[in-house]
């Protein structure tokens, strides 16, 4: 390693305040902050390659600078023991890995990052602001053989157009640092970020923290909607006003400052026939659980096989019964049509195996 890559390497590690190491996934380009017990493992996003050190100083953008927040783990042992026993019982003809000792003997604790983003935001706004006001009014109903008058309240809305400048600091405003984050929580759920704590080290004994793979240029265009939003609800409050439409701004931003916020995901996997690795995906706050469903083709075909033996079985002894009926008993004749109809029965089970673990292995996997 040269004196310019080790003294980056140094800066980064002393960054963060503990003794980490920088590797990457070549299968699906991730990149991992990890304690030195945890190198060279299997990636823990994808499961498809093995870790390599990185180079901090190479030409590749590595966004190491430690996070400011983090959301802690919140889902309960017991809960996460409970997402991965269903799971590995929800799998017909499994493969021999997918049990829950090894899923939970796999759990690996796992940060995702998002952009914290703070700036000075600037401009004219115009919208209109929306009033409350209630109107009473009288209604006439016949009951009883009587008229009588209701007093009837009634909600509605003012709408007056209002303007302004602001000149603001927002801070903190979150966006996705991670390309894979909308298909992370469309699997698992939306992780809650209303209660982050300051990032200490400690924090993060044991886990593994995935770098952003999204610059900050890419993700202000959303940084920019989420402080539209922010601004468009101050000037509401600003206007003692009860809802807001058509809201416009002629935004300028400057003192833009970024930093990172660590989600919690718990991952897993188990090995299919193939020996490939099948994720599965846990999340960190409520211990919600969504992983790949695999069957197992070998097993499939040993259970038809299994059903194809019994059915021989049957149709042996249907043979034999219609030998008796013509040589000695002749109700033989009637049980070799019962056993032999079960023999039929029987075998055309045999294919449900193989169907199934079809199904599972192209059709569920994809849904």
């Amino acid at each position: 390693m040269s004196e310019t890559s080790q003294m980056a390497n140094e800066n980064w590690i002393k960054r963060w305040g503990t003794d980490w190491v920088l590797e990457g996934c070549a299968s699906c380009n991730g990149v991992f902050v990890l304690p030195p017990e945890k190198v060279s493992q299997r990636c823990p996003f994808c499961g498809q390659a093995t870790l390599a050190q990185m180079d901090p100083s190479d030409d590749r953008p590595v966004y190491t600078q430690p996070p400011e927040m983090v959301v802690p783990f919140r889902a309960q042992e017991a809960t996460l023991r409970q997402s991965v026993s269903q799971f590995a019982k929800s799998v017909w003809l499994a493969p021999t890995d997918l049990q829950a000792n090894n899923l939970l003997g796999r759990l690996q604790p796992v940060y995702l990052p998002m952009w914290l983003v703070d700036a000075q935001v600037q401009g004219n706004w115009q919208a209109e602001m929306g009033f409350d006001y209630e109107i009473v009014s009288h209604r006439e109903q016949y009951r009883n053989s009587n008229w009588e008058t209701e007093r009837v309240k009634e909600t509605r809305v003012r709408w007056e157009p209002r303007l302004g400048r602001l000149n603001r600091a927002h801070h903190n405003q979150a966006t996705p640092a991670l390309e894979q984050q909308d298909e992370v929580e469309a699997k698992i759920g939306r992780f809650q970020t209303k209660e982050p704590k300051p990032f200490h080290p400690g924090d993060l004994t044991g886990a593994i923290v995935h770098l952003p793979n999204r610059p900050p240029d890419d993700a202000w265009n959303d940084a920019v909607l989420l402080l539209q939003t922010a601004v468009a609800q101050e000037c509401r409050q600003a206007s003692e006003a009860d809802h807001t439409r058509g809201f416009k701004w002629s935004p300028s931003f400057s003192n833009q400052h970024w930093t990172q916020l660590l989600l919690p995901l718990y991952t897993s996997y188990y090995l299919d026939d193939d020996n490939q690795a099948q994720m599965v995906l846990v999340h960190g706050q409520t211990g919600k659980l969504r992983g790949v469903k695999r069957a197992s083709l070998k097993r499939a075909r040993r259970v038809a096989g299994i059903i194809l033996a019994v059915a021989a079985v049957f149709l042996l002894i249907t043979l034999v019964l219609l030998g008796l009926g013509f040589t000695v008993a002749e109700d033989a004749l009637a049980w070799a049509g019962l056993v032999g109809v079960l023999t039929i029965g029987v075998g055309g089970t045999a294919v449900l195996p193989l169907l199934y673990a079809w199904y599972i292995n192209n059709v569920a996997s994809r849904e």
